[in-house]
């Protein structure tokens, strides 16, 4: 058995059954509505699910069952099971893989695409978010320099005034000073 599908042979021995009995429970399945996947030759292709529903016709039978009931049994499951994919556009389907339990999830078009969207637009917002973030960090550091500069800057221009008025003020000591009376003399 393979992911792709088996034929009628591989199915047989899988199951232990003789093939003209595989085929007299697989017409009598799709008398009672079940459905296998044929190909161009119009041969059936058994999935892992078909055999699954073989398997429990198997048990079915082997509990003494009448094969037409079984049939009727196992085929109303299948319908009932692909009409619940139909509303609900989830199946899930557990199997065995080395030891642990894994669920496959098939899901309608229009569920894919919706989650699909919903997926990129959380990754959309969530880069958007980074971007904002590193802007953010990007203009507090562009702040950050503009005020050490502007800091530097006046820093400067006051040691400028400060050394201005020192100079201003060492002129003004250096000057004789004239008293009131010189003022009067005209000088």
């Amino acid at each position: 058995m393979n992911e792709y599908g088996s034929y009628s042979k591989e199915v047989a021995e899988l199951l232990d059954l003789n093939s003209n009995t595989l085929r007299r429970w697989s017409i009598e399945l799709e008398k009672e509505g079940y459905i296998f996947e044929r190909n161009d030759k119009d041969q059936r292709i058994y999935y892992k699910r078909d055999i699954l529903s073989l398997r429990h016709l198997q048990k079915l039978s082997s509990e003494r069952m009448p094969i037409s009931n079984a049939c009727k049994k196992v085929a109303g499951e299948y319908i009932k099971a692909k009409e619940l994919e139909k509303t609900l556009g989830v199946y899930e389907e557990t199997e065995k893989n080395e030891g642990k339990n894994s669920v496959q999830v098939t899901l309608t078009k229009e569920e894919l695409s919706s989650l699909i969207e919903d997926s990129v637009e959380r990754a959309v917002e969530k880069e958007r978010e980074a971007m904002f973030k590193a802007f953010e960090r990007k203009m507090n550091d562009v702040i950050e320099n503009r005020d050490r500069h502007l800091v530097h800057q006046l820093n400067q221009s006051m040691e400028q005034k400060q050394l201005e008025i020192a100079a201003a003020k060492e002129e003004v000591e250096k000057k004789p000073r004239k008293g009131i009376l010189s003022w009067f003399k005209g000088e």
